[in-house]
């Protein structure tokens, strides 16, 4: 009975979970579009190339909030923004990766049934929901997002993004610094590891968004 239990806890929270992320908006490309540039991060707009690979310095920041240290199975806060608040942009794509180029960690969904952006799952990573992506395209300022750092995460991350202006302008794998990764104790990993994943992603969203 508990074992079935457990099995329909974890169901009920796999079909939250895909409610929230699946909320409508209005796509300015479709999620198919864009796993397209998973590894790359790089759009397929023909006929244009960055503007960083022509020397024009991307006008957009992506930070981390310093009050939310990358700790394994917890959350960092990040807010992706136009220096002055005067370019806006329309499009993004932002992932965390290790030293070896794999796309880590889990974006939460937003609050309150937001659709301003979405998490979508690219290969070249082995969590669900590892990259946020833009829902529409309305020009905006700035964006923030909660991510999840993967329980086993050790050593040093860096998050990468690409932001697009328009069709023809765009920047792409800009990048943060080195962020170092906390250590935990043998005791922390093993109650965090003791919890159902989806359950406890679940859990992380309520708090984010609810405490």
């Amino acid at each position: 009975m508990a074992a079935e239990t457990r099995r329909a806890g974890a169901a009920t929270t796999a079909l939250l979970l895909a409610l929230l992320v699946q909320a409508p908006g209005t796509r300015a490309v479709t999620d198919d579009m864009l796993k397209v540039a998973c590894s790359d991060m790089t759009p397929r707009h023909t006929g244009y190339q960055p503007e960083n690979e022509i020397g024009v310095p991307c006008p957009f920041r992506l930070t981390v909030d310093p009050s939310t240290p990358v700790v394994p199975g917890n959350m960092v806060n990040l807010t992706l923004w136009s220096l002055g608040m005067a370019t806006p942009f329309k499009g993004f794509m932002v992932q965390a990766r290790d030293v070896n180029g794999r796309v880590l960690g889990t974006f939460l969904p937003e609050c309150w049934n937001e659709t301003r952006h979405h998490m979508i799952s690219c290969p070249n990573g082995d969590e669900p929901y590892n990259v946020a992506v833009q829902s529409n395209n309305k020009y905006k300022s700035k964006e923030t997002f909660t991510w999840v750092a993967p329980l086993s995460l050790e050593g040093f991350i860096r998050f990468k993004y690409t932001v697009v202006l328009n069709y023809e302008h765009y920047w792409t794998n800009q990048e943060t610094e080195d962020i170092p990764v906390a250590k935990i104790s043998q005791e922390e990993f093993n109650m965090k590891k003791s919890i159902n994943p989806q359950y406890y992603i679940y859990k992380l969203y309520i708090q984010n968004c609810f405490s």
